[in-house]
């Protein structure tokens, strides 16, 4: 039996600078982005809504499924982390490229004018979006300070500029050119930071093996990604096609905000915790044991806090978004529910791509798209938008459920059975008070 031997990288340092970093999002989301959207009202706040949906199903041109596998290459082979970082930046800038021209195109041939400069506009910031990798080269060096620091002040900067857009009463437009501000913003932290650790990106280099060393590993998250963006991002889309209505695009904008605002959770864990997963690489028993005490931590967070919306979910979304979403509430108590499997779903994904199974990830991706479509088209013209929240809890559910019962299912069952005992989660307590005293 082996030893269990960790490096003595802290980990949960990094994961507390992610979750701030993540959480300063939220917090600025809530008390600023509400504020936002009372401002432009139902009809204008589900137009910056849906621009922001399209772009996002056309952006894995741009991310090409890189993030994590980039983090992966950077952990193992830090001899080529100029090649992997400079090849990583360029393939990212050309795919954006191709965002900002196919998603202005698509909605060019499919909507009115003002939605399809909105959609120009929120598109740029993708573009801005390339020096990200800085972000996975921090990630492998368990460095997440960096990017929290740099994010908050983004925030607080955008923030200001956000309030006092409303004060002058500045038209919607203004509002969608803050993704690029904000972009652009994240990208002059992000190089200051990265000039401080002693790095230099005019020694990145483009290598055309590297590019396909990289494509090659990633090409099963290309497909991956650009299915769980068809099923996650496309309800302001697809509401706006069958119910032809800007403001019911937008009461399940500001319900489904809401709800997804926890997901930074398992999000900023599971990229703190990667590098140490990876680490493991050596010593599968130790690997396992702390993949089902990870699995335990999402379980529980979710429960707690789909239990806290359905009790608190009237009162909050009545209180920060008033009379104008009347129909949000009740979205936002359904739709929270769906924090359960994506919790689980965020951990899964990750040990997937450590045991360099990401293929497997697809097939499953699949079966929730096809889910996904059937339930909606069933489900919006009964319920409307509230059809819309029924069609993610049945395809986010029956996708957990699939990969329980479908990929080894033995070691699944047995994983999501000792996750579900709360007495893992002391495990969680003492690694962390281990890793805090290193």
């Amino acid at each position: 039996m082996s030893t269990e031997i960790e490096p003595k990288n802290n980990y949960l340092s990094n994961s507390l600078w992610m979750l701030l970093e993540k959480s300063s999002r939220i917090i600025s989301g809530i008390l600023v982005g509400v504020l936002v959207a009372r401002y432009l009202g139902p009809a204008q706040y589900g137009l910056i809504n849906y621009a922001l949906s399209v772009i996002s199903i056309f952006t894995i041109l741009s991310t090409l499924g890189l993030d994590s596998i980039v983090v992966r290459e950077l952990i193992t082979r830090k001899d080529k982390k100029n090649e992997i970082l400079g090849t990583t930046f360029f393939i990212r800038l050309g795919g954006a490229l191709l965002v900002v021209l196919g998603s202005t195109a698509y909605s060019f041939l499919r909507d009115t004018p003002d939605k399809t400069i909105t959609v120009f506009i929120v598109s740029l910031s993708i573009a801005l979006q390339s020096f990200a990798v800085i972000d996975f080269y921090f990630q492998s060096q368990v460095k997440g300070k960096y990017t929290a620091i740099g994010q908050v002040i983004t925030l607080l900067v955008s923030s200001v500029v956000k309030l006092t857009l409303i004060y002058f009463s500045a038209h919607v437009y203004w509002f969608a050119a803050m993704a690029v501000f904000e972009a652009g913003l994240s990208v002059i932290n992000q190089l200051r930071f990265f000039k401080k650790e002693g790095m230099d990106i005019t020694k990145w280099r483009f290598s055309l093996v590297e590019a396909k060393e990289l494509l090659f590993h990633s090409y099963p998250l290309i497909l991956s990604s650009l299915v769980l963006m068809l099923y996650q991002k496309s309800g302001e889309i697809l509401i706006l096609r069958f119910l032809r209505d800007l403001d019911f695009v937008g009461q399940y904008s500001a319900a489904v905000r809401m709800s997804e605002a926890s997901y930074f959770i398992p999000v900023a864990i599971c990229a703190a915790v990667f590098p140490g997963i990876i680490n493991n690489r050596h010593n599968y028993e130790l690997q396992f044991k702390r993949y089902v005490q990870l699995a335990s931590l999402m379980i529980w967070s979710a429960i707690f806090i789909s239990i806290g919306g359905v009790l608190l979910g009237d009162q909050v979304i009545g209180l920060l978004f008033k009379e104008k979403y009347h129909l949000s509430p009740a979205v936002f108590k359904l739709h929270i529910w769906g924090s359960i499997p994506v919790f689980f779903g965020t951990a899964w994904g990750m040990w997937m791509l450590a045991m360099n199974k990401q293929k497997i990830v697809i097939l499953f991706q699949v079966w929730n798209l096809v889910v996904y479509l059937i339930t909606a088209f069933y489900f919006i013209p009964k319920y409307q938008i509230n059809g819309m929240a029924y069609a993610v809890l049945v395809t986010y559910y029956s996708g957990m459920i699939a990969t329980l019962v479908l990929y080894q299912p033995k070691q699944s069952l047995t994983l999501f059975v000792k996750a579900l005992n709360p007495l893992q989660l002391l495990e969680v307590f003492k690694y962390g008070r281990e890793q805090a005293k290193k």
